[in-house]
């Protein structure tokens, strides 16, 4: 009897401490999960490799991510066969027209257009569009390389991904309520920055898979355009402007009727009153 009451004894002692572990709240366990998760993801996104699987493995190629820019403006002395022009080099090439804003006046017709175009032909448009123009004002390409931005978000988050799992694994141990907001609060920050991470490496992908080209082209038929065709065509244009001008003479002659009206009124005003003052002042005629 005695020796059984030992036994028990001892076994209830060995017990104990399991037994405090098992009654340790999950809300302790996911305080420290997000930082070990992410210190743990970040350093490797798998298991470590023994020194000779890592002699062995081979180096994964990690391919550049480069944005490409261009900007072009020029002047055409046919702005109807220019802007076909462009739309069909635009679609040869694979790309497409984002956005165009289109301005005409009577001195100059202008267009400003932005284009999207694959990274792999992003040269051969930009030579293509510029080669047909009559003036070339401004060319610029640009090139950004954003490998390392998109290595290190890349990393990022797939990190998060990783405590994002381990979350969802402490939230079905969750005893009480409690616990589980507390564990659904730290998922939702979790998910928010890996939408996030998302949202910009798909930003960065599109930009790098497509180069932009900003494009402005213009004729101008004004007469001291240097670009100007020959002489019956400027000879025209000049009789087109003398005409736009008196035209433009005209509109503000009539625009401005309501001053004409009341400096006529003014005027008869003042000379009616001048014509009363000198009659007062000559002297009436006597009759002998």
């Amino acid at each position: 009897m005695k020796h059984s009451f030992i036994l028990a004894l001892c076994t209830a002692v060995a017990l104990l401490p399991a037994c405090r572990n098992h009654s340790a709240p999950v809300a302790t366990e996911f305080k420290q999960t997000e930082a070990n998760m992410t210190a743990a993801a970040v350093a490797s996104d798998e298991l470590p490799l023994s020194e000779s699987e890592a002699d062995q493995a081979p180096a994964l190629p990690i391919s550049q991510k480069i944005i490409k820019n261009a900007v072009l403006r020029f002047s055409t002395s046919d702005f109807e066969a220019c802007k076909k022009r462009i739309a069909d080099t635009v679609k040869k090439y694979g790309g497409y027209i984002a956005s165009e804003k289109q301005e005409n006046t009577s001195m100059q017709w202008r267009n400003e257009v932005a284009i999207k175009v694959p990274a792999a032909t992003f040269e051969q448009c930009v030579e293509s569009l510029t080669g047909g123009a009559s003036g070339v004002d401004e060319k610029s390409i640009t090139s950004t390389d954003v490998t390392e931005e998109y290595v290190d978000l890349d990393a990022r988050m797939k990190a998060r991904l990783a405590v994002e799992q381990r979350y969802v694994q402490i939230l079905q141990q969750a005893k009480n309520v409690k616990e589980i907001l507390e564990v659904e609060a730290q998922l939702k920050g979790i998910r928010e920055e890996i939408e996030s991470a998302k949202g910009r490496l798909q930003y960065m992908d599109h930009h790098v898979a497509y180069s932009n080209i900003s494009l402005e082209y213009y004729q101008t038929f004004a007469n001291s355009d240097p670009q100007s065709p020959g002489f019956l065509q400027r000879s025209w244009l000049s009789f087109k402007d003398g005409w736009n001008g008196l035209l433009s003479f005209a509109l503000g002659i009539l625009s401005a009727w309501p001053l004409i009206v009341g400096i006529v009124f003014i005027f008869i005003f003042i000379k009616r009153g001048i014509g009363r003052w000198k009659s007062r002042k000559t002297p009436a005629n006597v009759n002998l």
